[in-house]
């Protein structure tokens, strides 16, 4: 392309907006026609030689003032901007949001790249060929020149424009005329001109090279070199050669700067532990960080130019291509700028969470998407743990009391929507501390376990069942084949928790009992139904082992009486509703009265009057057992005392202590402060247990008796004959005397069965040298048939019922006795 066809279709003007340039394309394009022609040998026949050099002597001048404009001040900020602009289109320093700047900056690119592509065009050294047929020229071309030419025979400078002698830091220029060219070269550069400058003219790209300027900083040029035959050259010597020498220093400044921010970034990238992979438009790989290489298992660059679907799978490849064609159309990306959870492949297919945030730029025209990818398997890992954690119970592995809850609500929900029914049950082991105390924690956690197992076995499909701590199991009952009731379910509950577990090589027996609630009959709310069912089981167990208990309204009747009871016993004490009553205790050999038992009575203003079998296990149940048998104690010794102040000599009194006051630490203390502090003979108190009690916890109880004893107070086993009525207990405990049941004693001597029974149990005792004492004598026949037995003591409505104090206060001042006659 000749310099006129290029400075045409370009339209060297570009906007400078100085009139001074516009004169100079013009005056240059007229120079350049008329070197052209004669160059070329073209001059007209019609244009005087004269008339030549006016003209040519004009566009010489139109030259001058053209490449003086364009001089070396001109491409060094001309570079500058180009670079800076170039670094905020590609987005290096930050990206650049609004479209409008992006447009902005493509437009000052490719603006600035033309000019500078002008302004190389013109400088190129193509153009000295040209003119070195004009010496008046070619120096006129030399001296204007911004970049370094000059002209060397055998590495010494013959000649050199401005530019150069600038470049170099030497003024004036012809103090440069006959020094060698190389004491300009940099140490660190001399080997690339080790065989000579002539050597350069072979080389087709210019070369890199630092030249040293006098007396200030050292400066980056791209030298070119060719052979030069020209004019204006001393006489003598090799071959001239002429250099061309660009300076570079600003722009290589800015391509090391650059060059630094790509590092720092890529550096960056290399070192985050966040994956960061960058694709084109058609899901091509460009670029991808070691951390996303390590996340998805590949080496190192071989992923490089991959389809990105290799990293995930087809469905969401899919749907990916389809949000990126979408983008491209609209401009819409409703992912961008989110991070959202998808799901990867690793390079051995396995999957992987991940949690990625997209966004998009482009670079040169092209669209690009950048994605952060964070691996979020510990996360995940760590979510399943925590939800284990709550919804699994770490003893069994079971689900747990929040997973029973959940699956109960979206069980009523099923229900409410279909109009269907489920039933809920709860299981809780019989006696189970009894294995925990025998064998271990360690063994009653087999036993939990195993019978965890029986139950999921036995319930599979049907539902869901859960450990809820302890011994206690419920079971959510949803998908109940039609073929088998929940009767029956709940029977083959019973049945597999009777069956022995093997624990270290033996059986352990134990049993369940079963609390069951239907839905929406027995409740239709979550804690409805948890209540009715915990309602239903405590009813089964209190009715004794291995027994299921359906819900009825009344155990919700019964409940809400045992709550108003216990609410009534905390205030009973205080607003002195309790006193006790008195049932005399009749020598059967005598027929006067030996003593007493002490009975507790409660009159509540509210309730009315309330028996002992319904308040005793109430107060048991809420702790208030303790309290109240302290008091029970303390009163009795206190009347019996005054008894025997009254008649002058000492009468036995009776009082019943339940299973948890016998159990408390200071029993003993506080039996003998009560004995001193009433001033009654430990001989005059005797204390009543029955059989369950003695049984449980037995070496504790026998301690406890004989420290008893050794005060001076007596023992009687209650109501014997009801329980376990074995010999074994009757020769391990301490007793004083024994109680025949009144169950037994109702049916003599008409009852044969009830006749070999006691006739058993007093021979027995007779044998251990205990007291006998008989409960419930109704009748003359009764007492006869007992005396004659054997029997010491009798006690029942023949001789009295209950009394306040100030009636058997009466009973014994009247020296009372029950002879046959007065029956």
């Amino acid at each position: 392309m000749c310099w006129r066809d290029s400075l045409d279709s370009q339209n060297v003007s570009l906007h400078f907006g100085s009139k001074l340039v516009v004169a100079a394309n013009r005056s240059m394009s007229e120079a350049i026609n008329i070197m052209t022609k004669r160059i070329n040998g073209e001059v007209p026949t019609t244009v005087k030689q004269g008339d030549l050099e006016g003209q040519l002597e004009a566009a010489n001048n139109a030259v001058e003032v053209l490449l003086e404009t364009l001089s070396h001040d001109l491409r060094t900020p001309l570079n500058t901007i180009i670079g800076f602009a170039d670094m905020m289109d590609q987005a290096i320093l930050g990206a650049v949001e609004n479209p409008q700047y992006r447009s902005y900056l493509s437009d000052i690119c490719r603006e600035g790249r033309s000019m500078l592509d002008i302004l190389n065009d013109v400088l190129d050294r193509q153009r000295f060929e040209t003119v070195e047929r004009s010496e008046k020229d070619f120096r006129h071309m030399i001296e204007l020149a911004p970049d370094l030419i000059s002209v060397c025979r055998d590495g010494v400078i013959q000649l050199i424009n401005p530019a150069g002698a600038n470049m170099l830091g030497v003024w004036p220029v012809e103090t440069l005329a006959g020094r060698r060219f190389e004491e300009f070269v940099h140490e660190d550069f001399k080997d690339q001109i080790v065989g000579g400058l002539d050597a350069l003219t072979d080389r087709t790209t210019r070369l890199p090279l630092k030249l040293r300027r006098v007396g200030g900083a050292d400066v980056e040029v791209e030298l070119a070199a060719l052979n030069y035959t020209g004019e204006g050259l001393s006489d003598g010597g090799g071959a001239a050669v002429m250099l061309m020498g660009r300076d570079v220093t600003e722009r290589n400044r800015a391509l090391r700067e650059v060059g630094a921010r790509e590092d720092h970034i890529r550096k960056i990238m290399d070192t985050v532990v966040e994956g960061i992979i960058t694709i084109d438009q058609h899901g091509t790989i460009e670029t991808i960080n070691p951390a996303a290489e390590k996340i998805f298992g590949y080496a190192p660059g071989e992923l490089a130019g991959e389809s990105v679907g290799a990293l995930m799978g087809a469905v969401d490849y899919a749907a990916h291509q389809i949000g990126i064609s979408r983008f491209m159309q609209t401009g819409e990306g409703p992912v961008l700028g989110q991070s959202i959870e998808v799901n990867g492949v690793r390079k051995d297919g396995s999957p992987v969470p991940l949690v990625l945030s997209i966004s998009a730029f482009k670079t040169n025209g092209r669209q690009v998407f950048i994605g952060a990818v964070h691996d979020d398997t510990e996360r995940k890992a760590a979510e399943t743990r925590l939800l284990e954690l709550a919804t699994q119970d770490p003893l069994t592995k079971m689900p747990n009391r929040n997973a029973r809850n959940d699956r109960l609500e979206r069980a009523i929900t099923m229900a409410e929507t279909s109009g269907g029914s489920f039933a809920f049950m709860f299981v809780d082991l019989d006696h189970f501390k009894n294995i925990n105390d025998a064998l271990g924690h360690t063994a009653g956690d087999e036993v939990i376990q195993m019978a965890g197992r029986r139950l999921e076995q036995l319930v599979g499909a049907c539902g869901l069942v859960a450990h809820l701590g302890g011994d206690e199991y419920s079971i959510v009952v949803d998908q109940l084949p039609s073929d088998m009731g929940i009767e029956s379910l709940a029977d083959q509950v019973l049945a597999a928790m009777s069956k022995p577990f093997m624990v270290d090589g033996k059986d352990v027996f134990t049993s369940a009992s079963v609390g069951v609630v239907t839905y929406p009959e027995n409740g239709n709310s979550l804690s409805a139904l948890l209540k009715n069912a915990d309602l239903a089981v405590h009813s089964a167990k209190r009715e004794g082992t291995g027994v299921r208990q359906f819900y009825t309204t009344q155990l919700s009747e019964q409940a809400e009486r045992r709550m108003e009871i216990e609410r009534g016993l905390r205030r009973a004490l205080d607003n002195k509703e309790l006193h006790l009553v008195f049932q005399p205790k009749v020598d059967l050999d005598t027929r006067t009265i030996s003593g007493a038992e002490a009975l507790l009575r409660w009159q509540s203003p509210e309730l009315g009057f309330v028996s002992p079998e319904e308040f005793i296990p109430a107060a048991e149940e809420c702790g208030l057992i303790g309290e109240i048998g302290r008091w029970v104690l303390y009163t009795a010794c206190e009347t019996a005392a005054g008894w025997a102040d009254l008649m002058g000599q000492h009468y036995h009194v009776g009082v019943n202590f339940s299973a948890v006051q016998f159990l408390e630490p200071d029993i003993v203390d506080w039996v003998e402060r009560c004995i001193s502090a009433t001033g009654l003979n430990p001989e005059c108190l005797d204390v009543e247990l029955t059989e369950s009690m003695l049984v449980e916890n037995a070496d504790k109880t026998i301690d406890v008796l004989e420290s008893l004893k050794a005060l001076g107070i007596t023992v009687s086993m209650d109501d014997f004959g009801t329980g376990y009525s074995s010999l074994s207990y009757l020769t391990r405990f301490p007793l004083n005397s024994l109680k025949v049941d009144r169950a037994f004693v109702t049916n003599l001597p008409e009852d044969r069965d009830a006749v070999a029974i006691v006739r058993a149990i007093i021979s027995m005792a007779q044998h251990l040298g205990l007291h006998i004492v008989a409960e419930g004598v109704e009748t003359e026949n009764q007492v006869g048939f007992l005396h004659a037995l054997g029997c010491h003591t009798g006690q029942g409505y023949l001789f009295s019922k209950p009394v306040p104090d100030e009636e058997f206060r009466q009973l014994i001042g009247d020296n009372v006795v029950w002879l046959h006659d007065e029956r």
